[in-house]
């Protein structure tokens, strides 16, 4: 057989599955558009190769669609969640949040196991993109990330940090005798060339977003600092989320160019108007109450403070969570989905919590253009849910019923389908 006979054989085979996917119409009850805020009754959705082709109430059916009836249903993007860490599940409550026990106890591939489980609970609960922001020992999220990509486990598409960057120390307080303690999960970066370093080696092992913590120990990184590591970053078409807290260290994120705020507790009026004026989006990690251990009544307060003042001042608002604790009785997705009661506490009506859930994060993380909406054009990213989330978000994102990635469905009547895969890398 002549070699150009074999090369043609074997990418008509490698496309194959693209190019006969399963070609689907759902009929939905109500489609949610999140960009208008509104919600459009009696609508279908016809799907071809991943990718929403038709939308309306008199669609032209593909010869061979599979039809899935969703009219008891309301249809709608999605879910992401920009603030993630699938490689970190504490369960011990002496760990105070800290990870020592987590550095010192668990290896990279222990926590890519978790990685795994992590990232199907999330798939399960309706959130189809989420970017892990770091906590990943020596780059779980990236193999994670592949994993799913090339179809061994079941997860959402995914952005990823692998080793956050930081003043030395990170979020630790170390000792003189294990100054390694905070390593892997920090890669102390202290001068312009040690910056340069950390972003290229994140980069270079796979990185597709780069996480910086601005503030952590009495020192923070400097506009100038911050500059050089977003400069460094685009280059490749990167982003910068920066962790910040406090006024001081968000001015330096902000005006040295980050995409977004990570946490924001503390910040003032003025911080969060410079926000909106500089396009940077608030992840704000708003902790429910009973979430988390050091999430008191009184600390709960200046989070939905800070949510309100956020939301009235216009401040652009991506949804992001930071959940990388065990809870009894509860998922990695469910636990995701408890924070919805923090921006309810907040005022924000249902349909602008859910536009911070699909549309926001998806202009954050640069993939408004493939997904974040039920637009013709977009990825078939797409969640079922039962209620009426347009009136009461929480109720129903407690009953997703039908998961849709890529126009391949994960779950549907209510019941997660995967199969072991027999074809790998498409």
């Amino acid at each position: 057989m002549k070699k150009k006979t074999v090369f043609s054989i074997f990418w008509v085979c490698f496309f194959a599955h693209t190019a006969f996917a399963q070609d689907f119409v759902l009929q939905a009850g109500n489609v949610i558009d999140v960009e208008a805020g509104r919600v459009i009754k009696n609508q279908s959705i016809v799907i071809s190769n991943g990718r929403i082709v038709e939308i309306g109430n008199n669609v032209t059916v593909p010869e061979g669609a599979e039809q899935i009836d969703l009219r008891h249903a309301t249809v709608m993007p999605g879910l992401m969640d920009a603030h993630t860490h699938m490689a970190l599940s504490t369960v011990d409550s002496r760990d105070f949040g800290r990870y020592y026990f987590t550095s010192l106890l668990e290896p990279t591939a222990f926590r890519a196991i978790q990685g795994v489980a992590n990232s199907r609970a999330m798939l399960e609960s309706g959130f189809t993109t989420i970017r892990d922001v770091g906590n990943n020992a020596y780059y779980a999220d990236v193999a994670l990330r592949r994993a799913i990509t090339d179809g061994w486990i079941p997860g959402p598409h995914m952005l990823t940090a692998g080793r956050i960057i930081a003043p030395f120390g990170g979020q630790f307080t170390l000792q003189p005798e294990k100054q390694d303690l905070a390593e892997p999960e920090y890669f102390f970066a202290d001068t312009k060339d040690e910056i340069l370093k950390a972003v290229r080696q994140n980069i270079h092992f796979g990185a597709t977003v780069i996480k910086l913590v601005v503030n952590g120990q009495k020192y923070i990184y400097s506009e100038e600092d911050v500059r050089l590591a977003v400069e460094e970053a685009k280059k490749v078409g990167i982003k910068v989320a920066a962790h910040a807290t406090t006024d001081a260290s968000a001015r330096n994120a902000i005006l040295g160019g980050a995409a977004s705020i990570e946490h924001g507790w503390l910040l003032s009026d003025e911080i969060l108007t410079l926000m909106k004026e500089k396009n940077v989006y608030l992840v704000g990690t708003d902790f429910p109450l009973g979430s988390y251990y050091a999430i008191t009544e009184e600390n709960y307060q200046v989070i939905i403070d800070r949510l309100k003042r956020a939301y009235k001042i216009g401040t652009p608002i991506a949804f992001g969570t930071d959940v990388v604790y065990y809870k009894e009785g509860k998922t990695r997705g469910t636990a995701t989905l408890d924070f919805l009661q923090s921006f309810e506490d907040a005022g924000i009506p249902p349909l602008e919590t859910l536009r911070m859930m699909t549309l926001n994060t998806a202009k954050l993380l640069g993939v408004d253009g493939d997904r974040g909406a039920i637009k013709v054009g977009l990825r078939a990213d797409l969640i079922a849910v039962t209620g009426e989330p347009h009136k009461d978000l929480q109720a129903a994102l407690k009953r997703v019923e039908f998961v849709m990635k890529s126009g391949e469905i994960y779950k549907k009547d209510g019941r997660f389908q995967w199969e072991t895969p027999t074809k790998i890398g498409h």
